[in-house]
């Protein structure tokens, strides 16, 4: 088994996943602190943020507008928990390869789990088009002049969904695979 570690350390693909992986971590750390600080910032500076959104807009926006951008805040941060949950099982795996030895039970139920949670972000990304659907119909008219431009997907993909059906696919595998193990280890 040493020798399939040795070649996994060696393989260019192996890390250059770990690397993006750290860095997609990071990421993740970084924008979810903002968005844990934003909440506060919200509150406490609340009316200062509306009095400078409706310098934009025909009538002063409603007090409504924060409290929906703390909820789109708020469901950006649990899409960014999720991420970081399917981050940190994408690089146990990967060390698991690096060792020689990936397919294993623990594997496929870090499968699953990640399945679960990008089936979890898909619906939450809905929820943030739905959000945002209600923030500009809030805000209402632009003033003359002035532009708002918005723009971004939100909502289930066939991409996602191919993606969800992929790692659970692949869980069942890897428990394929460790089934075939203990059988063969059970010849021995």
């Amino acid at each position: 088994m040493t020798n399939i570690a040795a070649k996994g350390e060696e393989d260019i693909v192996l890390k250059s996943a770990r690397l993006l992986l750290g860095f997609f971590r990071l990421a993740v750390i970084f924008a979810s602190v903002i968005l844990i600080l934003s909440l506060p910032i919200m509150a406490i500076f609340g009316q200062e943020i509306l009095a400078e959104v409706g310098e934009q807009f025909v009538n002063v926006p409603p007090t409504a507008v924060l409290w929906v951008s703390a909820g789109f805040a708020f469901v950006l941060l649990l899409i960014m928990l999720l991420s970081y949950f399917t981050i940190d099982r994408l690089r146990k795996i990967l060390a698991s390869v690096r060792e020689g030895d990936p397919f294993n039970r623990t594997n496929g139920v870090r499968l699953r789990g990640m399945g679960i949670a990008i089936f979890l972000i898909q619906i939450l990304s809905g929820v943030l088009g739905a959000l945002i659907s209600v923030i500009i119909s809030l805000l209402g008219e632009v003033k003359e002049g002035e532009q708002m431009v918005v723009s971004g997907e939100f909502g289930l993909s066939l991409t996602g969904i191919l993606l969800v059906l992929l790692l659970i696919i692949l869980a069942r595998v890897f428990d394929r695979g460790a089934d075939m193990r203990d059988e063969l280890d059970g010849t021995i």
